[in-house]
């Protein structure tokens, strides 16, 4: 029996490998049907707007890589913290970088299915945590 750690893996290894070959129908199976995607820039993405960046050309990834992977089993659900880094355009513009990211997975009978993808931006603190906001 394979552990959900192994599937989680497995299964974000077929989604980079999918969203690379712009495989709409491997990432429409690979997800639930609410699927929910936060960009880097905070925009926010239903599965329909998600899978029709690559079905219109918008989006072209070159190279996706899932890393630093930490999986953690709750059952019915898992969440994973790892880092995507990503070569690719938008709209003919470069979109290359690394971004931490959060996967939301929950069990569909005997399989995975992903139902949320979050990533963020690395950069250094926000302007309300710098110490010369705080008058000092």
């Amino acid at each position: 029996m394979r552990s959900t750690e192994s599937e989680i893996r497995d299964l974000g290894a077929r989604w980079a490998d999918a969203e690379v070959r712009g495989d709409t129908e491997a990432l429409d199976a690979m997800t639930t049907a609410d699927f929910t995607l936060v960009g880097p820039l905070g925009f926010v993405l239903g599965k329909p707007q998600w899978l029709q960046r690559y079905r219109g050309g918008d989006l072209v990834t070159e190279k996706l890589e899932w890393t630093e992977v930490d999986v953690r089993d709750h059952g019915t659900a898992a969440v994973s913290v790892g880092v995507h880094a990503q070569e690719g355009t938008h709209q003919g513009n470069r979109v290359d970088g690394r971004f931490p990211v959060a996967h939301a997975f929950v069990r569909d009978d005997d399989r995975w299915l992903i139902a949320g993808i979050h990533l963020s931006p690395i950069g250094g603190l926000p302007p309300f945590a710098r110490p010369e906001a705080s008058g000092r």
